[in-house]
């Protein structure tokens, strides 16, 4: 542990800064977490008002991805090389310039304002992680982890409950316009935290310093990294594409398989965010507890696989099956994201989460126009659950090899 805090402040003084550093950064996350996933619940006001087709609805979903897969490793080395305070303001400003093009409607400058919006969103989640190994590595990293991301996810929570509702009952354009709003808020919150950010540094009250960092990252230097990250990060793409894709599609999937009206089909939906809010930051405690990572991994990557075919082709109440999925989404990213800074260097780790977060995007990528390609060919999407559930497995296999690699003497992430 490299703990730098002096002893002359209290740990009462210390948590409530970290803690305080937290919410700040989390406050713009849930905002883009809360755009990212405005497409999915406005699909069928996309469709009906915009006469956008399946494609159409999805692509804004999948371009958000490609800016990040060409140019999110080079945020990770930004943010190594400018730190933290100035990468947060330039990628928050970015992605919330591109909340501002989506609300206009136009479905070119839509896709401009997504392609943007990743840009931004995918560099500051980095980011982001990158600020909480910088104030919580020792401390309990993986329960801040877990409160982080119950945050971001009441974003999401937001999305699928409050969206339908106000396209129902103020207009679309209303509430695209809502969303940009949000993120505006949210990149004056991130201002904040540059201003907190500093009290870290003087005080030393950070566990990892950014001053007098000069070692610069070199691209060419990623094939070092060891086996196990890139293990982790194959289990990344498979398992977030099982989830992602599926949660933009879950809207429309709900009223097309039960019959089910928008705003009954997007809470259903929200059940999987619901849980996984409540029960990330008790996996994350228990994991800074007992270790366990790679176990924890194979069990939630376990749980996922029969969640999807039980929706698609079983009478069985959908809420079991969104429950359990819930408590996977919980317990995968509780161990997964901060395992990484147990494999690679602090100065690198900027750089270590934008490759990672580069791989994932490959799959949010494809997958959503997959899912797009089979509803339009077969007017269903149960065989895109079955696809889901494929991914679900392969991301079991690559747990099973991560618990291997460590059993072999690996990174001590079953270690406390």
């Amino acid at each position: 542990m490299n703990d730098l805090a002096a002893p002359k402040y209290s740990k009462l003084y210390i948590y409530f800064l970290a803690y305080s550093a937290l919410v700040f950064i989390s406050v713009a996350a849930s905002a883009s977490y809360f755009a990212y996933d405005c497409i999915g619940p406005l699909i069928p006001q996309l469709k009906a008002e915009l006469g956008f087709t399946d494609y159409q609805a999805y692509w804004l979903y999948s371009i958000y991805s490609i800016p990040v897969i060409l140019f999110v490793v080079f945020g990770g080395m930004l943010a190594d090389k400018l730190g933290v305070k100035k990468s947060a303001i330039l990628f928050t400003a970015a992605f919330t310039f591109g909340t501002i093009l989506t609300a206009t409607e136009n479905f070119t400058i839509m896709l401009i304002g997504r392609f943007l919006f990743g840009i931004g969103a995918e560099a500051y989640y980095v980011i982001m992680n990158k600020i909480l190994a910088k104030w919580f590595k020792g401390r309990g990293l993986a329960m801040a982890f877990g409160v982080n991301l119950f945050l971001c996810r009441g974003g999401t929570w937001a999305a699928l409950n409050g969206l339908p509702w106000m396209a129902d009952n103020l207009s679309l354009s209303t509430t695209l316009w809502i969303v940009a709003g949000i993120n505006i808020f949210g990149l004056a919150i991130t201002f904040l935290y540059a201003l907190l950010d500093n009290i870290g540094e003087k005080k030393k009250i950070v566990t990892i310093s950014e001053e007098g960092e000069d070692e610069t990252f070199k691209i060419k230097e990623a094939v070092k990294l060891p086996l196990a990250f890139w293990v982790i990060s194959l289990l990344c793409m498979t398992y977030y594409s099982a989830i992602f894709p599926f949660q933009g599609a879950a809207t429309d999937f709900f009223i097309e398989r039960y019959g089910y009206n928008n705003i009954h089909a997007g809470r259903i939906a929200s059940i999987l965010v619901t849980i996984s809010m409540f029960t990330t930051w008790i996996f994350g405690a228990i994991i800074d507890r007992i270790g366990k990572r790679a176990t924890m991994l194979i069990i939630g990557s376990l749980a996922m696989i029969p969640t999807h075919i039980s929706m698609a082709y079983t009478d069985i109440n959908p809420w079991i099956p969104m429950v359990v999925l819930g408590m996977s989404f919980s317990l995968v990213p509780a161990a997964l994201w901060p395992a990484l800074p147990l494999m690679v260097k602090e100065q690198h780790l900027g750089t270590a989460y934008g490759i990672i977060a580069m791989v994932q995007n490959i799959g949010l990528f494809a997958f959503p126009l997959a899912v797009a390609s089979i509803h339009t060919r077969f007017n269903s999407y149960n065989p895109a659950m079955i696809m889901f559930a494929g991914l679900s497995f392969l991301g079991f296999i690559f747990a099973i090899w991560l618990k291997i690699i460590e059993s072999k003497g690996g990174h001590y992430l079953e270690k406390v």
